[in-house]
């Protein structure tokens, strides 16, 4: 990069409230005669990463200094920020439309069809009074200057071809966000005299915005604790088709024959569930903690491995649990502690686990082997972003989730045990995952509400470009029947991360749905590696603007595209879409083929392809690669055709091998061509 030192200034904040400015710091610089400060700056042709350490003989506040980047100006920033930009309405949503799927009375106003987004919020920049959520929110701004704080990542277009990601992250003693500047702030949540390295901020610029933010995110994991996704296990329930409790049962109506009668009726009707999550409301409380390390005697009288054995003799494979990382949302009772025979750290609610490695291995560990023993798998575990603040003033930010996070991840590994991150979204979760590899990316789905079917996709959508460098991105269980169920089943299987559904009505459970995004022996349909949205909407408004929302991925090696329209006014859009425009290298003639549609076409790689759709409405569109006038689209049924075949070239000749059932689709002399094949079959096109 040809900027040597991002670093203009720096503000070393104490905690007294006076501040120590420091202009164009070079390697080593001067606390205004209060102690010494260093610049660890590591850097390549196309990344840095900047670290620092502070010594003091004033107390330095909780937020001990913040960094002013030299950034040129760009001309649109593509901004995530955990601040709470769906608070103003999303309360009422979940209050009605949660208990509406039920057909139950609501427990709130609706909220609006068309909720404001991004909604006005001000912020103080303090973590103790502003409205933080556990969520990133993409948002489209023009400057720097407009950045919110709380900000993780800003991807900035240039203008003169080139791309920025700004990428922050906690490590050793400073967890790190953006604010408006840009400015990179950090905190500690309690003041001190020293802090000893840390690296807060990555850096890449590249020609090509999908690698710079790979860029970022790469160089960052050098130094911090996270490994990218590709270098871990993929999880189990990554493998087939799943069920969750929560929107099914909420908390009321969970118990055992409720889940059994659910998962049987599901499976009666050949949906392939293979695993399932007991979601909350299984717990024993106690003045709102978890009180006992069995369910609840009223909701599971036979415990929890009569459960798990009856699941599995109805042809489930994994069953997993949830719980939260302070082990229940108030955290936990002495005698649960006591039960486990660990030690915990008390709150004014309940106990949690201590902010130390070694402790909280323990607490963790001791509480998988209770949960292995029931028969589990597999966990979710929820409410991570409390670990930000439940040790406020006692211990440093950035140690204590490190110690939080590692001690869950290396007490699950031990044991055998895959984790579903949940409510994970904030520095200290994403930068402290070493071993999980899947997280939500987008706060809970909220059953027939359209305006979530639009909001929810687009978060996810975008959110995945960064987070789904974790791990595999979850955009939460669904509903078959939700009016925008298919819409939604498309955003799923081009998510790239596990697939659920959370029915409670089995013989509503729209089937045919199911069976297009899974194949005969229970797989499930999905792209081969999470979908991101493709160039021309990197820095455009979906919901907001007149155009459609479009991921993109490949299935096995095809390209595969997603187009839904989720604007807010629910205009219908239509496009000549660029295939320029997608994320990966195209070259040659292609055969375009419209899922639903069943159009199809020849296009050259820098050709473009009409789509017109209406509110809520999906496309999904494959490009099967021209070769000497043949191509093979794939099994016409399913919502990825090229997913379940093997093509062989052979002689200037294609050998089709089928792993399902269906109408084979290839174009072949100019002509669109189907023949029917069966599991096995190899075909000769």
């Amino acid at each position: 990069m040809n900027i040597s030192n991002p670093i203009s200034s720096l503000i070393i904040n104490f905690d007294d409230g006076s501040t120590c400015s420091v202009e164009s710091p070079s390697v080593s610089f001067n606390l205004c005669g209060f102690g010494s400060g260093e610049l660890r700056i590591i850097n390549d042709e196309s990344t840095i990463l900047v670290g620092l350490t502070l010594k003091s003989s004033k107390q330095l506040s909780k937020y001990p200094v913040s960094l002013v980047l030299n950034q040129p100006k760009p001309i649109k920033v593509l901004a995530l920020t955990f601040l709470g930009l769906a608070g103003p309405f999303i309360g009422r949503a979940f209050g009605y439309y949660n208990y509406v799927a039920q057909g139950k009375q609501p427990r709130s106003e609706p909220p609006p069809d068309k909720p404001e987004y991004p909604p006005k919020i001000k912020a103080t920049g303090l973590v103790e009074s502003d409205p933080l959520d556990c969520w990133s929110y993409p948002m489209l701004i023009n400057d720097y200057s407009e950045l919110h704080p709380y900000t993780v990542m800003a991807l900035a277009d240039s203008g003169n071809g080139t791309y920025t990601a700004l990428f922050t992250f906690s490590n050793s003693q400073l967890t790190a966000w953006l604010d408006k500047g840009p400015t990179v702030r950090t905190y500690t949540s309690k003041p001190s005299g020293e802090v000893k390295l840390s690296y807060v901020l990555s850096i890449a610029t590249s020609n090509d915005p999908y690698d710079a933010v790979a860029k970022a995110a790469s160089s960052a994991s050098r130094v911090a604790v996270f490994k990218t996704r590709e270098s871990k296990v993929k999880p189990l329930f990554m493998n087939g088709l799943g069920w969750c409790s929560w929107n099914a049962l909420l908390s009321d109506d969970l118990s055992h024959d409720n889940v059994v009668k659910i998962v049987k009726g599901l499976k009666d009707r050949g949906v392939p569930i293979s695993w399932v999550i007991i979601d909350d409301g299984w717990q024993e409380l106690w003045n709102g903690v978890i009180n006992s390390i069995e369910p609840s005697r009223v909701k599971f009288p036979r415990g929890f491995r009569s459960l798990v054995n009856e699941l599995r003799g109805l042809g489930v494979n994994d069953v997993g649990l949830w719980f939260t990382i302070n082990l229940y949302w108030n955290g936990a009772s002495e005698v649960f502690i006591r039960a486990l025979n660990a030690e915990g750290f008390k709150t004014s609610r309940g106990y949690v686990p201590k902010p130390n490695l070694e402790d909280a291995f323990r607490l963790y560990d001791a509480w998988f082997k209770v949960l292995k023993d029931y028969g589990f798998s597999f966990v979710k575990v929820d409410n991570q972003w409390s670990i930000h603040h439940l040790y406020r003033g006692f211990a440093n930010d950035a140690e204590a989730t490190a110690a939080v996070e590692l001690g869950l991840q290396l007490a699950a590994n031990i044991n055998g045990f895959d984790i579903l991150n949940c409510m994970s979204m904030l520095p200290g979760n994403y930068s402290n995952y070493a071993i999980s590899n899947a997280l939500r990316i987008s706060i809970d789905y909220i059953p027939m509400w359209r305006a979530d079917a639009k909001l929810h996709t687009m978060w996810s959508a975008y959110n995945s470009l960064l987070y789904s460098k974790f791990g595999y991105p979850d955009y939460d269980m669904w509903i078959t029947y939700d009016p925008s169920a298919r819409l939604i089943a498309v955003s799923r299987i081009f998510s790239g991360g596990p697939v659920y559904i959370t029915d409670r009505e089995p013989e509503r459970t729209n089937v045919n749905l199911i069976k297009w995004i899974t194949l005969s022996n229970g797989e499930v349909v999905r792209v081969d590696e999470p979908a991101v949205p493709t160039r021309d909407v990197l820095f455009s408004d979906p919901y907001n603007e007149a155009t459609l929302l479009k991921l993109a991925s490949t299935v096995n090696g095809y390209p595969a595209l997603a187009f839904m329209n989720v604007n807010k006014d629910g205009v219908r859009i239509s496009e000549e879409f660029k295939l320029s425009s997608v994320p990966m290298r195209l070259s040659g003639q292609y055969v375009y083929y419209k899922v639903t549609s069943g159009e199809w076409g020849i296009v050259n790689a820098d050709g473009s392809i009409k789509v017109e759709l209406s509110e809520l409405e999906s496309e999904v569109v494959v490009l099967a690669p021209l070769i000497n006038g043949k191509a093979v689209i794939g099994i016409v049924e399913k919502a990825l055709p090229p997913y379940p075949i093997k093509v062989t070239s052979i002689n200037g000749e294609l050998a089709v091998e089928a792993r399902e059932n269906g109408a084979l689709a290839y174009v072949k002399e100019g002509r669109l061509e189907k023949v029917n094949v069966r599991v096995g079959e190899r075909v000769k096109v």
